[in-house]
């Protein structure tokens, strides 16, 4: 458990310089239009970060931290950890402007340094739950 939020604790402050705005007011969209969640801290019932909530837990269908969801899985063209997906959600802040496609597809389309690196970074904390 220690292990874990030590890894959320330096995604966030590893990742929040690259956007030019914080990461805790972005949020997650598939191209569906499910939300998935936020980057807010891990109390937040919103985040990815918070593993007992909708979004962050591994067993919730609307988690990327399920591996076997659609938004979760290595397998589904929904999700970010998918490395062949063109699909993958959005980041997007509260008036709806895009920060890039959340991929470790480097070549999708939308797929921005800074979206890849952090999907990089989610799917490390994905494996450790």
């Amino acid at each position: 458990m220690k292990r874990f939020f030590t890894l959320v604790l330096l995604s966030v402050i590893s990742l929040s310089a690259g956007f030019a705005i914080s990461l805790n007011q972005l949020h997650i969209i598939s191209d569906d239009g499910t939300y998935l969640g936020s980057f807010e801290n891990r109390y937040s019932s919103n985040s990815v970060y918070n593993e007992y909530g909708d979004y962050g837990s591994k067993y919730s269908s609307k988690s990327i931290m399920n591996s076997y969801s659609d938004y979760g899985s290595k397998y589904s063209n929904k999700s970010p950890f998918n490395k062949y997906a063109d699909s993958a959600p959005w980041i997007v802040d509260n008036d709806g402007n895009l920060y890039g496609r959340l991929s470790i597809n480097r070549y999708a389309s939308g797929v921005t340094k800074d979206s890849y690196q952090l999907a990089l970074e989610l799917l490390s904390i994905q494996s450790y739950l």
